[in-house]
């Protein structure tokens, strides 16, 4: 029986000129899946510096085995991707399967329990992690599906994959990036189906959120709903957007009528970028250069 795959396609590719097959041993990659995209970056260690980056689309992703399928399909055609020989290699994953704990209420021995009272999640299926937040007293619990990890872990023998979840590298991407105030701030990092919300408070981080939307109203009702619960001005609260959104899309035309010290993000600081970078806008693929800053 053939196996079913769903349709990808390449949308962005940025290689420096200076990405050589013959260093991989110092370059890490980095690869950020999910239901709708698969990216992934290649960081030279030496330097600090982004060499390439690549952005897929994924279409008729309806199960686990069917993205399976569709990434090792993308992954053989590509040999950059089925080389063995990084640096090292890190994961993280696209779900909604994910809570934030207190580092002083987290034990290990409970991560499933810990999911099941906000998500849903299979103990046949699902393989559970986690992550602590070196900026902030918080731990990511999350879940992922085995057969995704067993499959990228197969095509890297001789590394030891780390497994992140998005939201570990979006938090740690926003606490190295060194662009915070005193005061509550708010990040929205816009995806193409799902957005993600973090709130800091002196680079402390306070909260955590991921929704997914169907139109811009829904990215302005969740903003709304977390800034009115934390008690934040929609006319002082600095506000950075980062993400699929340029200045003329509705998503942020809708975010701006409402708040007002809205603008968008930068590149990470913790990163170095050559002139080719400059063909997408600075704050494109921030979640995705930020996987390299998760230890």
């Amino acid at each position: 029986m053939e196996q079913e795959v769903g349709n990808f396609h390449l949308v962005n590719r940025i290689k420096d000129t200076n990405f050589s097959i013959d260093d991989l041993t110092h370059y890490n990659l980095s690869l950020l899946v999910g239901r709708n995209d698969f990216q992934f970056c290649v960081i030279d260690t030496r330097e600090n510096k982004c060499l390439l980056l690549e952005d897929y689309e994924l279409e008729g992703i309806h199960s686990t085995n069917v993205l399976i399928n569709t990434l090792y399909k993308l992954f053989e055609g590509h040999h950059l991707l089925m080389a063995g020989y990084w640096k090292s290699v890190k994961l993280a994953m696209k779900n909604q399967k994910f809570t934030m704990i207190p580092s002083h209420l987290f034990s290990h021995e409970h991560l499933r329990d810990y999911l099941k009272l906000s998500t849903e999640v299979d103990s046949e299926l699902d393989d559970f992690y986690y992550y602590q937040h070196t900026h902030s007293e918080a731990v990511c619990v999350f879940a992922a599906e085995r057969k995704i990890i067993e499959k990228v872990r197969s095509i890297y023998p001789t590394l030891t994959v780390q497994v992140v979840h998005h939201a570990s590298a979006f938090i740690e991407g926003i606490q190295s990036h060194r662009d915070f105030t005193y005061y509550k701030d708010l990040y929205i990092n816009i995806g193409r189906n799902n957005f993600s919300l973090v709130v800091t408070e002196d680079n402390k981080l306070l909260l955590y959120n991921r929704f997914p939307y169907q139109k811009s109203e829904d990215i302005v009702k969740y903003t709304m709903l977390t800034m009115q619960e934390m008690n934040m001005s929609q006319q002082d609260t600095k506000t950075i957007v980062w993400g699929n959104i340029s200045a003329d899309s509705l998503h942020f035309k809708e975010l701006y009528r409402y708040i007002k010290n809205i603008s968008f993000g930068a590149r990470p600081s913790y990163l170095n970028f050559a002139y080719m970078f400059d063909e997408v806008a600075d704050h494109q693929y921030f979640d995705l250069y930020s996987i390299y800053v998760c230890e």
